[in-house]
């Protein structure tokens, strides 16, 4: 009989889905089960019953997966951070490689041997930059983490208070646990996206290799509160003597991103410098970096294997955000040009090319949405690097790389299946040679992978 909502079954944990749910099946019917890893058998209960799959949280492990360890951090099993601690990462490992070789076998047609995944070079206090949110519940104001959502529930879950985080610095901790209880005795409330009511928002912390580190505090735009951030900036100074930083930052949009749409006050430079590798950079408030700068050496050195440059290449670095990919293969190539929607993030890229004395590497701001419309003034180049958000390449992207028909693109992502079906897009003339997922996020369910995609 089919499976309905609220069934109790047992079964065996075979894999991992993308995401960190279980796959078992039951009767010939996929089950994706919460809280279930690889080799347990548990008791399911289904919490949602379709024609093709099931879904279900696990209420009983029957018998534990050999791969099961003990968890580190008191709040596992309640914060949202890291469901795969309980994971032994070479599992953890292994199943987000073949989560990659199924997407790409499944959805993108391209059945290669893949390389052997690349692990991150720190299981712990990898994270180089932590977004905390502020909520008011229940008259109480609370700075952490969201929760984790019971399975089958969606929402944006309640921010849960951190005490402690093994992805992150302890002094990022320090920080949290200072700047909650600041702006408890504030009296001022958090910001309710609801209701529109109420002032803090989102604190993010960056610190780099160098050992430079940026306070960020973004609030609502009321300026009669704005002396209370200025008065948190002062005090973290005096407290924290390697913060190099403070920024406030205001936000009106509802959206719960944690990015500043307006600078306010400022404590410190306009901008920390990060170094991965021999290669430095200028990081802003609120411009993307990779937040494993450890993992970045190693996902920047893969595309640097898979495009075997000689030094007379010419490179264009797509979706390149503040220039990270290809500044790093400025001294391995003759020329760069990276094109990004975000002038902030392009400003960075001209800054950081000058911090590095390069003067082989090119910039433009524009949308890639059009396809080839920003792109025709360019001459052709040997490589193209594909880097764009996790919804993949805009369909219009896709056509006018099969136009621009470099010889080499090399594609990176964060997502399996929107990889796979960019590569289904270009397999016209592109065939998929080669491919490693680098794993920049450990305990997560996610997974950075490097694809090259070669000329027919």
């Amino acid at each position: 009989m089919p499976l309905k909502k609220e069934d109790l079954v047992e079964c065996t944990i075979e894999s991992l889905a993308f995401g960190g749910r279980g796959v078992a099946h039951v009767d010939g019917m996929a089950v994706f089960v919460a809280d279930a890893l690889p080799g347990d058998t548990v008791k399911v209960r289904i919490v949602r019953a379709k024609k093709r799959f099931a879904e279900g949280v696990a209420e009983t492990v029957v018998t534990p997966s050999s791969f099961r360890v003990a968890p580190k951090c008191a709040h596992f099993g309640q914060c949202g951070g890291c469901a795969l601690q309980n994971l032994d990462y070479s599992r953890q490992l292994e199943e987000k490689a073949n989560q990659v070789q199924n997407a790409l076998s499944r959805i993108g047609q391209a059945d290669i041997a893949m390389d052997a995944p690349a692990p991150s070079p720190s299981l712990w206090t990898y994270r180089n930059k932590m977004e905390f949110a502020f909520e008011q519940q229940d008259g109480s104001l609370h700075l952490g983490l969201r929760s984790r959502l019971p399975a089958g529930e969606k929402g944006l879950p309640p921010v849960l208070d951190i005490e402690e985080c093994h992805l992150c610095a302890e002094r990022d901790i320090e920080i949290v646990r200072m700047v909650r209880e600041f702006c408890r005795e504030s009296g001022i409330q958090a910001y309710d996206p609801k209701t529109q009511n109420g002032f803090w928002r989102h604190l993010v912390i960056r610190h780099t290799a160098l050992g430079e580190m940026l306070v960020h505090v973004i609030t609502s735009s009321d300026s009669r509160k704005y002396s209370s951030v200025e008065a948190l900036g002062a005090a973290l100074v005096e407290r924290f003597s390697e913060l190099t930083s403070f920024v406030h930052s205001s936000r009106s949009k509802r959206s719960t991103q944690a990015v500043g749409e307006y600078v306010e006050f400022r404590l410190g430079t306009k901008a920390i410098e990060e170094k991965v590798g021999h290669t430095r950079y200028h990081v802003s408030p609120n411009m993307f970096f990779q937040t494993n700068s450890a993992g970045a050496e190693v996902l920047f050195n893969t595309i640097r294997e898979y495009g075997e440059f000689d030094g007379s290449e010419s490179l264009l670095d797509l979706y390149c955000g503040a220039g990270a990919i290809g500044l790093y293969m400025a001294d391995s190539v003759e020329r760069v040009v990276g094109f990004e929607i975000s002038e902030e993030s392009i400003a960075k890229a001209f800054s950081s090319a000058k911090l590095n004395e390069f003067e082989n590497c090119d910039f433009a701001v524009g949308s890639l949405d059009d396809g080839l419309g920003n792109l025709k003034k360019f001459p052709k180049f040997d490589m193209v690097v594909v880097d764009p958000p996790r919804s993949g390449m805009h369909e219009n992207m896709a056509k006018a790389l099969l136009i621009l028909a470099p010889p080499k693109i090399v594609a990176v992502s964060c997502d399996p299946a929107t990889l796979a079906r960019d590569v289904k897009r270009l397999s016209d003339k592109y065939d998929i040679v080669r491919a490693r997922a680098v794993d920049m996020f450990p305990h997560t369910h996610h997974i950075e992978t490097v694809a090259l995609l070669v000329r027919k």
